[in-house]
């Protein structure tokens, strides 16, 4: 715990693997211990499988194995309802994360972008929005004094990377090249999600009468060549702003820059 420690609060169990899984294995290299908490049990995640085996599958096997893959030192499951997130207050989560943040007391945080454009998913935001209120109060003692009382400080997190699916407001690109292939793999093993990836993109498809090739290419049967096709290239594209094979994107901030910024 501590400065070489990231705290990742995420939605699902692949949403990192799919916008940050490259950095995560960076900063693991770099000899960072990454902590992930995913707020839900993942359990509306397919168009096959039941909630049950769902949770089973998706969280207690594929996350775990991702998470190995990764180098991630530990998986926390909050287990709240896949889709209904935002039915807990706002409040009840921010100080779930707040308590953790005061656990592990990380350099970094990683989470969801609140302020990114276009994004329909209510469990993104409503982590996100709780990320951000966790980290913006954890350092102050008289919210959740109670944490005092077990022991848990005030902390305050140096360094925060924001993910979104539309990254508009993005302003660092992470060299991801010599860790794409962890995050493919951390991505193939997640079977459950990866075939959801590819009835999705074919039902978005088939709206648009797209060409057969495509729709052919997209077998959810054998989704490897697709999923590893589909990340390489997005990749590729971030990267290529930075002038890196691959890249992901983030919004950073630390904790100093308001203050830094009104001395320039």
């Amino acid at each position: 715990m501590g400065d070489k420690t990231v705290l990742i609060f995420s939605a699902h169990a692949d949403d990192t693997e799919f916008l940050a899984g490259g950095t995560v294995a960076k900063f693991v290299s770099e000899g960072f211990e990454v902590i992930e908490v995913i707020a839900t049990d993942n359990g509306r995640g397919s168009m096959e499988l039941d909630s049950e085996t769902l949770v089973i599958q998706s969280r207690d096997k594929e996350a775990r194995e991702a998470a190995k893959i990764l180098g991630k030192k530990e998986v926390i499951f909050l287990g709240h309802p896949d889709g209904f997130l935002a039915d807990i207050p706002l409040n009840v989560l921010r100080e779930k994360f707040m308590r953790i943040i005061r656990i592990y007391r990380p350099r970094i945080m990683m989470t969801w972008d609140p302020w990114a454009p276009f994004e329909t998913h209510p469990d993104h935001r409503h982590v996100a929005f709780a990320a951000m209120e966790a980290l913006e109060f954890g350092y102050m003692p008289l919210f959740h004094p109670e944490h005092l009382k077990e022991g848990l400080k005030p902390h305050l997190i140096a360094e925060r990377f924001y993910f979104a699916k539309h990254a508009e407001r993005a302003n660092k690109i992470v060299d991801i090249t010599h860790f794409i292939d962890k995050k493919i793999h951390a991505l193939l093993v997640q079977e459950s999600q990866m075939k959801l990836t590819i009835d999705s993109a074919k039902l978005a498809l088939s709206t648009v009468e797209a060409d057969s090739d495509i729709m052919n290419f997209l077998d959810r049967e054998n989704y490897e060549l697709a999923i590893q096709t589909y990340v390489r290239a997005f990749a590729q594209k971030v990267g290529l702003k930075a002038g890196y094979e691959y890249g992901e994107e983030f919004r950073y901030e630390t904790a100093a820059d308001f203050f830094t910024s009104i001395q320039e």
